[in-house]
């Protein structure tokens, strides 16, 4: 309650600037890997995620350094977000020196986003916390409770508390290619950068998308630091004389990676740690289903092995509910 109220509180204050906000979509976004009948690595996460359109920008300081803003349609996204990571085995209360190690993670995100020409720059600011802290134990033991899954025992070995700072950074081209079997089709390139004492990486992918009255928008994504869902092409955008609409997502990306806190342990403080792959790729799957205003999407994602002698690839599900104002 005291994170939401803080939320609404900056909100609030960035609401005084200059420009004029209409609010765009609202979405929420749940993962696990339930459905893959595993509880390791990363086994759960939530979001809320507000998505809002700025008009009137000329005296606003908030914009993307270095772009033309001025003839860009802007908007601003504000999220929050809980993860949980752990390793294979949660039943045993020991240290488990060759698995990864506990951690729970909570952030607060604004993201600015910038459209033109069917491109899409997205600056995003993430502030959260690692650790005891972030109550993510008591979360996981709850779930547990609730749909009678083994106690998880090894949280007293968990990352310490660490405060995070992050700064994101993508950009995307969205591409209208040619019917497929009669169904609407295109892709949608993407090249970014995390930085921070979170994650710390390169990465370049792809969404391709197919199926019948798409969304005009530069896609859907999991509960991802540089990639914003549903983010329109326009802000003007009317809905379809169709009510429905049924599209087929598939997507694949590449991570370079620098630091992750989750894989190497605490910044500062001495703590359980494994020795990481730099290189991960992803993979992706979903479909979309929308009825006017309402959307409601399915993805499943795969990661190959994030560091050494793990024992399987990383595979959750997101669920992903929306509404279009």
């Amino acid at each position: 309650m005291k994170v939401i109220i803080s939320l609404l509180v900056f909100i609030n204050i960035l609401y005084l600037q200059a420009d004029e906000w209409q609010i765009k979509n609202i979405d929420f976004h749940t993962e696990n890997d339930g459905d893959f009948g595993t509880d390791e690595a990363y086994t759960y996460g939530s979001s809320l995620c507000v998505l809002f359109y700025r008009d009137n920008i000329d005296e606003s300081i908030l914009h993307i350094p270095f772009t033309n803003y001025k003839n860009e349609d802007n908007y601003i996204s504000f999220s929050y977000v809980q993860q949980i990571y752990t390793p294979e085995d949660i039943e045993k209360s020991y240290l488990i020196k060759d698995d990864r190690p506990y951690a729970g993670y909570t952030y607060l995100q604004t993201s600015l986003h910038q459209s033109y020409n069917n491109s899409l720059k997205s600056l995003s600011l993430q502030i959260g916390f690692i650790g005891p802290s972030t109550k993510m134990e008591d979360v996981q033991k709850f779930i547990h409770d609730l749909i009678g899954s083994p106690d998880p025992n090894g949280w007293e070995h968990q990352l310490q508390d660490e405060f995070t700072a992050q700064l994101n950074y993508s950009y995307k081209k969205y591409y209208k290619t040619e019917k497929f079997i009669d169904l609407e089709s295109n892709f949608i390139p993407e090249v970014g950068f995390d930085l921070g004492n979170a994650s710390t990486k390169l990465f370049t992918g792809v969404l391709y998308r197919f199926g019948w009255n798409i969304p005009k928008d530069y896609g859907t994504y999991p509960i991802d630091g540089s990639s914003y869902s549903k983010v329109p092409l326009k802000p003007n955008t009317k809905l379809s004389k169709d009510k429905w609409s049924f599209t087929f997502n598939i997507s694949a990306k590449v991570n370079l990676i620098a630091q992750n806190i989750f894989l190497d342990g605490n910044t500062i403080i001495d703590s359980h740690s494994v020795d990481k792959n730099n290189l991960t790729l992803d993979a992706g799957y979903g479909i979309s289903i929308a009825y006017e205003r309402f959307c409601f999407d399915y993805l499943r994602k795969h990661t190959t092995y994030e560091y050494k002698g793990q024992d399987e690839m990383n595979s959750y599900g997101s669920f992903i509910f929306s509404y279009k104002y």
